[in-house]
């Protein structure tokens, strides 16, 4: 399942990094993989359509000045830089070599690790607050990365976890379900994307980790681009178009990518839109709730 390793590659040097990381779940090896493609194209041309969630979780989250917060899966690091203007401590960790490199460009000092969700590598009760955005659904077992999220939560302290709402509520839907169909059917199970967005499934996720869900919300964010090449090589970047294009070739993807997008795309500026709608559901850890923020 591993690709063959070419010296002086990205992926040798990706394989020598990985030798200094903790052992990863299967499920967290191929998010690797697929992560890995292009994380310039996704901190240029994706990540930043998503601010408005970003926001909306640290607000949930209550990230200010002094809070010591972890962001599970945080990419490129746009989030986590977000925080950091208010204030705040960041702490990330992600899959990607790749994206972590750019996330570390962008919060020099910052304690930004390799590893699995399903694993973290920190202590009990180290944060006042972690974050997982559009991240725990693809951990092998999201129920058990959410256990771990509330494991490293102070007592008192949040957990705020999101994803996409429910298919139907996002245009992008078109480009996933467009992408999916490119993969075989033995092979459909590994990245899926709305795995918890059904009504009431990650309310039941964080409360099965031990966490009193406390508030959710939904967010709207435009996912704009440029040009119709743009929103290709976006989607391109993403999981979801890394593994299409292991299974058909990026030709194939971006065929049928232009093919489902041309509704989206304005015919006098050549500007591709699609709404999505995402959710989040906020969660406290039963304790004392005594801040560990200084002063």
């Amino acid at each position: 399942m591993t690709p063959a390793i070419i010296p002086g590659s990205a992926a040798g040097s990706s394989a020598r990094l990985n030798q200094n990381i903790r052992p990863v779940s299967a499920a967290a090896g191929i998010q690797r993989r697929l992560w890995g493609t292009d994380p310039r194209a996704w901190a240029d041309l994706a990540e930043a359509h998503n601010r408005p969630l970003f926001e909306a979780v640290l607000d949930a989250a209550d990230v200010r000045q002094g809070t010591r917060v972890l962001d599970v899966g945080c990419g490129s690091g746009l989030t986590l830089a977000i925080a950091k203007q208010r204030g705040a401590v960041p702490v990330g960790l992600d899959i990607s070599p790749g994206l972590l490199d750019i996330a570390k460009n962008r919060l020099p000092g910052a304690d930004l690790q390799e590893g699995d969700m399903e694993s973290l590598p920190f202590k009990d009760a180290t944060f006042d607050a972690v974050t997982g955005i559009n991240a725990f659904q693809f951990a092998g077992d999201p129920r058990r990365a959410l256990r771990e999220a509330a494991r490293v939560t102070r007592p008192g302290g949040r957990v705020v976890a999101s994803l996409f709402a429910a298919p139907e509520r996002s245009q992008g839907t078109v480009a996933h379900e467009a992408m999916s169909a490119l993969i075989p059917p033995d092979r459909q199970g590994d990245h899926a994307p709305y795995a918890l967005s059904a009504p009431g499934n990650l309310e039941a996720a964080l409360a099965g980790a031990g966490l009193q869900v406390t508030g959710s919300g939904g967010v709207a964010c435009h996912w704009r681009y440029a040009t119709m090449a743009d929103a290709v090589r976006a989607l391109l970047c993403s999981a979801g178009g890394a593994r299409a294009a292991e299974a058909a070739g990026q030709e194939a993807v971006r065929d049928v990518l232009q093919r489902v997008l041309q509704p989206f795309q304005d015919p006098q500026t050549g500007a591709v839109t699609l709404r999505n709608t995402f959710r989040w559901v906020a969660a406290q850890r039963r304790g004392n709730a005594r801040s560990t923020r200084p002063g």
